[in-house]
C-alpha cells in the first residue's frame, strides 16, 4: 500500500468515526456547517468553493445521503474528503488512535 492509499484509508476512518458522532448526535451538521461558514470567511473565493457547496447541502440533507457522499470509494469521495468539514468532529484522541490504525494495517499489507 502506498502512502497515498494509506492517506485515503485514514481519511475514511476518520469520516466514519466521524458520521457515527452524527448519527449519535445530529446536531453535530450545524457544527460542520459553522465550520464551512468559517472557512469561507477567512479564505474569501477559492476552487473549494464548489465542494464546500456541495458539503453544504449534504449536511442540511437526509444522514444517508451525507454518509454516501462521504463514505464513496471514488475520485469525488477523495476529493471530496480532503476538504471535509467533518474532521473537526473527531477529537485528537480518535484520530491519533485512527491513525496508529492505519499504520499498523499499512505494515501488514
Amino acid at each position: 500500500m502506498n502512502r497515498q492509499q494509506q492517506l485515503d484509508q485514514f481519511s475514511l476512518a476518520v469520516h466514519r468515526q466521524a458520521l457515527a458522532a452524527v448519527r449519535r448526535e445530529p446536531a453535530l451538521r450545524e457544527r460542520a456547517r459553522q465550520t464551512l461558514a468559517r472557512w469561507r470567511q477567512q479564505s474569501g473565493a477559492t476552487r473549494s468553493d464548489v465542494l464546500w457547496d456541495e458539503w453544504d447541502q449534504l449536511l442540511a440533507g437526509e444522514v444517508s445521503a451525507l454518509e454516501n457522499a462521504a463514505l464513496v470509494e471514488s475520485d469525488h469521495g477523495q476529493l471530496l474528503r480532503s476538504v471535509s468539514p467533518l474532521g473537526g468532529l473527531v477529537s485528537q484522541s480518535e484520530r491519533m488512535a485512527l491513525l496508529k490504525q492505519a499504520r499498523e494495517h499499512a505494515a501488514l499489507q
